[in-house]
């Protein structure tokens, strides 16, 4: 009997695995086409080709729905850039891998952009609990001091300037990464071209790494 109950639970625990990820699925899509607060359970459950009741087991609310999309995309940006850290290259060029791992998120899942776009809407306070915007604060802090280290890595191996504000450098890079995704579809939305994005990911990144160079003087330069 012990040997059948195995097999029977580990398949089980399989199969709510499988559709408990068919919701967040049918959640992702259903938040970006009518946004967060329009979006409504009975419009996931019909998505996800459920009856409601069984959404409700397996998610109470639709905040803990979004939340959970939010603390997937968090946990998949902290693995990118602890991947570009680890990757022994030196400060300058962990911070291009950062910031390319964020262009191609972007590209593959432009979903969870917009789930984070939802942290700018003035109505966060009252659709999400005080408890779960301190979370997702410590969250986004963690990924924030884990680039900012690599800016500092850069100051403290002489590559980047010494007088600078590390986690401000984060704030920028991110406020930029966010702006050129919306720059970009807005001009989609407007049916401007929009194919840009890549060439002006690049170009803003050498733009703003070039502001963060250390200066070399002239008679070291000559030297």
């Amino acid at each position: 009997m012990m040997s059948n109950s195995k097999p029977t639970a580990a398949r089980r625990e399989r199969e709510r695995g499988a559709r408990r990820q068919l919701i967040l699925d049918a959640a992702k899509s259903v938040f970006d086409e009518r946004g967060f607060l329009n979006a409504t359970m009975e419009e996931i459950a019909e998505r996800s080709e459920l009856a409601v009741g069984t959404l409700y087991r397996y998610f109470q609310s639709k905040e803990e729905l979004y939340v959970s999309l939010l603390f997937e995309a968090m946990e998949m940006f902290r693995e990118g850039i602890e991947g570009a850290r680890g990757s022994g290259g030196p400060p300058n060029e962990q911070l291009r891998a950062v910031w390319r791992f964020f262009y191609a998120f972007y590209r593959e899942q432009p979903e969870y952009y917009r789930a984070l776009m939802f942290l700018h809407n003035e109505g966060l306070s009252d659709a999400i609990s005080p408890g779960v915007i301190q979370e997702i604060n410590h969250r986004a802090g963690v990924n924030f001091r884990l680039v900012a280290e690599i800016v500092q890595s850069g100051v403290d191996a002489g590559l980047y300037r010494s007088d600078l504000d590390t986690r401000g450098v984060v704030d920028v890079l991110w406020s930029l990464l966010m702006g050129l995704v919306q720059l970009i579809e807005t001009r989609r939305n407007l049916g401007a071209p929009a194919d840009m994005l890549e060439t002006l990911h690049y170009e803003a990144f050498e733009w703003l790494e070039c502001g963060l160079r250390r200066r070399v003087s002239a008679s070291v330069r000559a030297n």
